[in-house]
């Protein structure tokens, strides 16, 4: 398969690579700055798979009460959950649900496995409200010293990923690898509150995107390569349509500009 760039003023500056000796190294950036900018704010999440309870983890981090919601009834709310215990401003609502209580919910926060259709959400995106996907929640915390390199497709997508994460760790780059494979990004996220600015995780965070994951367009994940690598018919049960799935795919490239790359394979996907 040949790929095709979208290459605009790169530089190899934009990783800052140091040479020493046999290793490259990457130069070490600031990390997330520590602040609770949600404080005194409600965050309600919707969907409690792996990826909502890590951003309501990632919303108490950030000073946020969080309102967890999801339909599935047989799920142990998150008051008593141990990871959850000891914060108080935690309310779990399962099962039925009444669109009344986005109404005090500063932040709308979905999980990938929640359609649009459910919830009242395709109205809430079009009153105003602040929705958001559980990517961009994370993203809007996370370093822009921290390079992102999105990769999506219908296959491949994993594979690609974690050679990608283990060719930059052989290279002496602490690489954070997840999204929709693995940890969601708001994990990658939690740890700008957990260590000092000074000491830095990761310098990349390498991304699986699902096309779940970026139908609420995004305004703060903006990868520094997109790599899309292929799109055959899939999720037409969500999408639709073909089209409408490639167009998804495509959002991760709205934000390329600049020294931004963004590569595509050529002629019929």
């Amino acid at each position: 398969m040949k790929l095709k760039s979208f290459y605009y003023k790169y530089e190899t500056a934009t990783l800052h690579f140091i040479h020493s000796g046999k290793k490259t190294k990457l130069r070490t950036f600031p990390s997330c700055t520590l602040k609770q900018d949600l404080q005194g704010q409600s965050v309600a999440v919707i969907g409690l798979g792996k990826s909502g309870r890590a951003a309501a983890k990632l919303a108490l981090a950030r000073g946020a009460s969080v309102l967890a919601i999801d339909q599935n009834q047989n799920l142990r709310p998150l008051e008593k959950d141990p990871l959850f215990e000891r914060h108080s401003g935690v309310r779990t609502i399962l099962g039925q649900f009444d669109e009344e209580l986005f109404k005090d919910a500063h932040v709308v926060v979905v999980s990938p496995g929640v359609p649009l259709e459910n919830y009242g959400l395709s109205c809430l995106l079009q009153s105003g409200k602040r929705v958001m996907s559980e990517l961009d929640f994370a993203a809007e915390v996370i370093s822009r010293s921290i390079k992102i390199l999105a990769v999506t497709g219908t296959n491949g997508k994993s594979t690609v990923v974690t050679f990608a994460g283990q060719m930059l760790n052989y290279l002496g780059i602490e690489a954070f690898v997840g999204g929709n494979l693995g940890k969601p990004l708001s994990e990658a996220a939690l740890q700008c509150f957990t260590l000092p600015s000074s000491k830095p995780k990761f310098q990349v965070a390498v991304v699986e995107v699902s096309s779940y994951q970026i139908e609420i367009p995004n305004k703060y994940f903006c990868p520094s390569v997109t790599v899309i690598l292929n799109l055959t018919p899939d999720h037409l049960e969500r999408h639709k349509t073909m089209r409408n799935y490639a167009l998804t795919k495509c959002r991760l490239l709205s934000h390329m500009a600049n020294t931004k790359l963004g590569l595509l394979p050529l002629g019929k996907f």
